[in-house]
């Protein structure tokens, strides 16, 4: 009867860490540029207990809905890619494209990363009067002054999430996007599907009370057990 008990373990295990992974997603389904996560379930050999089921997830990196801004310097990036910004002494990548222009020029989100510039270094204009065109070209009082590229890795796998809308990747997977295209005054919704979001919870939901009446079965055939055994002892 002990593989009833763990395999209920198993199941509402795994529900919970998917209801997690659901929740994360819905409150992140008004942050610009949050990709959604993905549960996947696959099993990890383990001394002790053999093969052990277990919920790990990936980035859904489709692209969101674009949605015109009044900001100028909200900027989406249409196909594959992603911004290079600069946190502290550490570079990150993001699709996030919600900037603002700082006392001294600097080019920031809102996590304060430094939008950087194709060929490295911050991004520094010395005007409020900036367009972006599509090819990534930044004009300041209508003067190109610098060139945006976007960046992806060429193992999807490579990326480290942090945050909830920027991810790291090894210098060595890093590659240009040659045919991304910059929309100056727009917005990268999240790709967080609610209607989604929710038949997932309630598949969810449903397994977990499988998982539950697993554990009532357990119950009531443990104590058929314990009363037959009462009254044998008789």
């Amino acid at each position: 009867m002990s593989g009833l008990i763990e395999s209920a373990t198993a199941i509402l295990s795994t529900s919970e860490s998917r209801l997690e992974i659901i929740a994360r997603n819905v409150t992140n389904i008004s942050t610009s540029g949050f990709k959604r996560q993905i549960g996947f379930h696959h099993f990890i050999d383990s001394a002790k207990d053999g093969l052990v089921q277990q919920i790990s997830t990936r980035r859904d990196l489709a692209q969101g809905k674009l949605s015109a801004s009044a900001n100028p310097l909200d900027i989406a990036i249409s196909g594959d890619g992603f911004f290079q910004l600069r946190a502290g002494d550490n570079l990150v990548y993001s699709r996030q494209g919600q900037f603002n222009r700082m006392a001294d020029g600097s080019v920031v989100n809102s996590q304060g990363y430094v939008l950087q510039q194709a060929g490295g270094g911050d991004l520094i204009i010395d005007s409020n009067d900036i367009s972006v065109l599509e090819d990534g070209t930044v004009l300041s009082n209508g003067v190109p002054v610098a060139r945006l590229s976007a960046y992806a890795a060429t193992d999807a796998t490579a990326l480290s999430p942090v945050g909830d809308s920027a991810f790291t990747m090894p210098e060595d997977t890093l590659d240009i996007v040659p045919d991304a295209v910059f929309r100056q005054g727009m917005i990268e919704n999240s790709n967080v599907d609610l209607g989604e979001e929710m038949v997932a919870m309630m598949a969810t939901l449903r397994q977990s009370e499988g998982g539950s009446r697993l554990v009532q079965v357990y119950d009531d055939l443990l104590g058929r057990a314990l009363s037959t055994l009462g009254q044998s002892g008789k």
